[in-house]
């Protein structure tokens, strides 16, 4: 008998182990970004007419908000520039809801998803040090991830929305 293991043996072995040591390590990394992909297939999924009083299409205003209120909880905002960057990200994507409802329905559902689809750029420049501006890390890394994705998905949901 012989103590030398067949090398098919072993990696057949080996094989759940480490493809559950990768399962657990994307889910560990990547957790904020797959939440944001099941919201945003969700949204995908459940298509319905673009409406000017529906929350998505106000929620741009309350994602602005969200990132003053996070720089103001994690002591950023007086980095330089960052409250005035953060200040011009409210004002952009208020005006671009506040569009969206004032103009015709055809043109509000495209302005309504731009303005979703513009947030996941500003959630990419928040997340990495694209530009070296002081504003990265005003939120958390996992907030961008998931915003990133659920934007996009989001704005694509808004975009493809059937017309009333």
């Amino acid at each position: 008998m012989s103590d030398v293991t067949q090398p098919g043996a072993l990696l057949d072995e080996e094989a759940p182990t480490a493809w559950r040591d990768a399962t657990r390590r994307l889910l560990t990394r990547w957790w904020p970004a797959l939440v944001g992909l099941a919201i945003g297939v969700i949204g995908l999924l459940d298509l319905q007419p673009w409406r000017r009083s529906d929350p998505p299409t106000w929620m741009p205003i309350g994602l602005a908000l969200a990132y003053l209120i996070f720089g103001m909880a994690r002591g950023q905002l007086h980095r330089p520039g960052v409250l005035r960057l953060e200040l011009a990200g409210l004002v952009l994507f208020t005006g671009c809801v506040v569009l969206a409802v004032l103009v015709d329905t055809d043109a509000g559902q495209y302005i309504a998803g731009a303005a979703w689809i513009s947030h996941a750029a500003w959630d990419v420049a928040h997340h990495r040090d694209l530009s070296r501006h002081h504003a990265v890390g005003v939120v958390p890394r996992g907030w961008a991830e998931f915003c990133i994705v659920l934007d996009l998905l989001m704005g694509a949901s808004l975009i493809a929305a059937p017309t009333i």
